[in-house]
């Protein structure tokens, strides 16, 4: 078995610092989430409907790991895709 060296860095730590492949869409969508809009005010805001922003909420959640959208908001400031 090989082990790594101390300090080294894991797999894990590679996936945190890579930030996921989120569409322009999604990061935009993240923004609203970011702000505390609803599914329906992140929609009316850029002219897509309540039901096209849950797939994408549904589809951010997926890539970051996310339970919850405050979890997804963290991970994507954390991870680079959306700043503070």
């Amino acid at each position: 078995m090989l082990r790594a060296e101390p300090g080294a860095p894991t797999d894990e730590d590679t996936y945190r610092r890579t930030p996921p492949r989120l569409t322009p869409r999604e990061r935009q969508v993240l923004n609203g989430m970011r702000e505390g809009l609803s599914n329906r005010r992140v929609g009316r805001s850029l002219g897509i409907s309540e039901r096209t922003v849950k797939v994408h909420v549904r589809s951010i959640f997926l890539k970051l790991g996310a339970a919850s959208r405050t979890e997804a908001v963290v991970q994507g400031i954390r991870r680079g895709c959306i700043s503070i």
